[in-house]
């Protein structure tokens, strides 16, 4: 896998503010407040300090992991800390108190926000690329313009471990991995949330071509 040149990371970079703007307005309409969404770095990063990109690697975090096929493929994670995303949880349901732990109930709501964050996320960055041949390897019938996320599985675990899974595939065939986070706030008050994107080596190979 070729790294990205400064340049192909601009153009991607304003992709993937594309799908930010996208993302504000559907999260928005679900949480009924006004939600910010924007991209916070979109960065080529050694193998080591891409596992450190969430926080400390011994810090206990949740994440909505979404496999993403269509456009392009990938790894989609909707990440928080169970504070943070216990607060969603009580914004959805409508609840007046902190909740303190994880039940099927809590984790159904943060896989569906997952979900419709994810699904605008990924239609708005796919759209708004150059007409070219599906990035997907696996795809057939031709080109296609939309990328569909895998139905969200909720996992918590160590900040590491959520990484390295997500990273397993670009590791595989380089030294660096390129990962685009985002950053949320609420009524302009930031909240621990986090999105990230991390194309595989296949896809990052064609972005390469198709940015020139």
């Amino acid at each position: 896998m070729i790294p990205l040149k400064p340049l192909q990371l601009e153009q991607l970079a304003k992709l993937f503010h594309q799908g930010a703007s996208e993302a504000s307005r559907a999260l928005s309409r679900w949480l009924e407040r006004n939600v910010r969404v924007s991209l916070d770095s979109l960065d080529q990063a050694a193998f080591d300090e891409a596992t450190e990109s969430l926080g400390p690697a011994d810090a206990t975090l949740c994440a909505c992991v979404m496999s993403v096929k269509g456009r392009f493929t990938g790894k989609l994670l909707f990440c928080f800390d169970d504070a943070s995303g216990l607060l969603l949880c009580d914004l959805l349901l409508g609840r007046g108190t902190q909740s303190t732990q994880w039940g099927e109930l809590e984790g159904s709501a943060a896989m569906e926000t997952a979900n419709i964050v994810g699904c605008s996320f990924l239609n708005a960055v796919s759209e708004s690329m150059p007409d070219s041949e599906t990035l997907d390897p696996n795809a057939s019938g031709g080109s296609t313009r939309t990328c569909v996320p895998s139905p969200p599985q909720f996992v918590r675990d160590f900040a590491a471990s959520i990484v390295e899974f997500a990273v397993m595939d670009q590791a595989e065939s380089s030294d660096t991995i390129l990962l685009a986070r985002t950053k949320f706030q609420i009524d302009d008050t930031p909240v621990a949330w986090n999105l990230l994107l991390i194309p595989d080596a296949l896809s990052l190979d064609s972005m390469s071509r198709i940015l020139g």
